[in-house]
């Protein structure tokens, strides 16, 4: 026979008490966690895979987190040059209209309107800032404006040459802008552009602006000996200023409109030769001394393109311009420049009308052969040649030199032949990098595929290790919860129980 003492029973009660709260404890935790392992020490093994798996959760969501900053700042970046290749194609319509022959001045000043407002609408597409305020075009340059207009007119571009990457998977990095220097700066020009240097030891802090070509005829004919100095010099009276062009051979170039060595001008007048104008600037002034230098380059920009585009809409004379050559001794002038006749071929070409002695002159073309003359001037005053009349002012004499120009209107078409051309390299440009801006969106939206579907299977296996079962945890709560209950009841009768009741 066994015998039990009190405090021993006591004891094993309390213990079978402690160990059935300790289950409802362990159910209840694992139902309000949704775990089963709680500790590590619950499953070593299991808690590593848990650690592992939650780590590689993490790195995954800051792939998501850097592609969808990858994607947002590459749409925001393809939206605008969207917008951008339709300003082009409008840009191009216009221009292409403007050449029409039935085009009166104030048709072109309305397509010149439209222009400019098409030329700020690129201007602001160009200035695209992100939702962070950040100029998107600017390169590494995010808090400058991205174009701004100088002293010319001319919109420079302020930013730099860098582009962002983002790290959107496991050794895999995409650009997140593109600066308009690789795509709005870089368009192939067969007529070239001219930047302006200024000599470091000029006195004023005067500029000139870039040199553009404004005739390409004049410009693919001229005896091209770049790079091309541009010196202030002293006029010859007090406070006059000069400008002259030498070749690179320090030659001086002949300078329109008079052909001349130099040229005397007010400070802000336009400067041409070889059918490349620049403009000088009235404030500051140049002074006496000051130098520049013209670096050629083979590429133009989309905004100086669009300028030039706004520009040549004022060109609609239909009249030849003519000018004295710098050597002329009479004072006399020759105007009107009238076509009397259509029908004659006096289209695109320059002339060159020379007095000769008894009242007589002659006319070459722009390639030197004799197309007027030896004829009479004195007879009405005038001066006719391939249906075009002039008007004799003041007194010729034998040796005086006029240069006539073709009229506005076929410059302009000279002219905006040549700018479609650059503008279809633009096009180019802005569709090609609009190309790989859809071609990284391609790419990140496929990454961020991959991470999602990763991310699933990652999330089932961790769910299948550290997850409980719902029911089963139920289950396990209730048999704790009656257990405890029933363990309580027998603990509270046993207690109560005394031989005493039985005698």
């Amino acid at each position: 026979m066994t015998r039990i003492a009190t405090a021993n029973s006591f004891a094993r009660s309390l213990a079978q008490l402690q160990l059935r709260q300790s289950n409802l404890d362990r159910a209840q935790t694992e139902l309000a966690t949704g775990k089963q392992i709680i500790l590590p020490s619950d499953d070593p093994t299991g808690a590593n895979t848990v650690i592992r798996l939650s780590n590689e959760l993490e790195v995954s969501n800051r792939y998501i987190d850097s592609q969808e900053a990858a994607e947002r700042f590459n749409l925001t970046s393809e939206t605008a040059v969207a917008s951008m290749t339709d300003v082009i194609f409008r840009i191009e319509e216009l221009m292409l209209e403007s050449i029409n022959g039935t085009m009166d001045a104030s048709s072109l000043d309305a397509i010149g309107d439209e222009l400019e407002q098409r030329l700020q609408q690129f201007d602001a597409l160009a200035n695209t800032k992100n939702a962070n305020g950040d100029y998107v075009f600017s390169g590494f340059q995010t808090s400058t404006q991205t174009y701004e207009v100088d002293e010319f007119g001319y919109r420079q571009y302020q930013g730099d040459d860098g582009q962002r990457e983002v790290l959107i998977a496991a050794g895999f990095q995409v650009k997140v802008n593109d600066p308009a220097s690789i795509f709005l700066e870089s368009v192939p020009s067969e007529t070239a552009s001219f930047i302006p240097t200024a000599n470091a030891a000029n006195i004023s802090d005067s500029a000139i602006s870039i040199g553009v070509v404004t005739r390409p005829a004049e410009y693919e004919n001229a005896p091209h000996s770049e790079p091309y100095t541009v010196n202030f010099i002293a006029g010859a009276g007090a406070g006059q200023i000069r400008v002259e062009v030498l070749d690179s051979g320090g030659l001086p170039v002949p300078l329109e409109p008079n052909k001349g060595d130099f040229l005397d001008i007010t400070p802000g007048d336009d400067v041409e030769f070889y059918g490349i104008e620049f403009s000088t600037l009235d404030n500051p002034p140049p002074v006496v001394g000051d130098s520049f230098e013209f670096e050629t380059s083979s590429e133009t920009t989309a905004m100086w393109v669009m300028q030039q585009a706004v520009d040549v809409m004022a060109y609609n004379s239909t009249n030849y311009n003519a000018a004295s050559d710098a050597a002329n001794v009479s004072t006399a002038t020759i105007t009107g420049g009238n076509i009397v006749d259509p029908s004659e071929e006096h289209e695109f070409d320059d002339y060159t009308v020379n007095i000769l002695a008894g009242g007589l002159y002659e006319v070459y073309d722009s390639a030197g052969s004799l197309v007027e003359g030896p004829s009479d001037y004195t007879a009405n005053n005038e001066i006719k040649f391939r249906g075009i009349e002039f008007e004799i002012g003041g007194t010729p004499v034998a040796g005086d030199t006029f240069h006539v120009d073709r009229p506005d209107s076929q410059l302009r078409a000279e002219l905006i032949g040549s700018l479609l051309t650059e503008l279809k390299s633009a096009l180019t440009t802005v569709e090609s990098t609009r190309s790989l801006m859809g071609s990284r969106l391609n790419a990140v939206e496929l990454e961020m595929d991959a991470q999602y579907r990763f991310q699933e299977i990652t999330a089932g296996a961790l769910a299948n290790i550290e997850e409980i079962d719902v029911y089963e945890a139920v289950s396990n709560l209730e048999m704790s919860t009656t257990g405890l209950t029933a363990s309580q009841q027998s603990f509270a009768k046993v207690q109560g129980l005394s031989l005493f009741n039985y005698i």
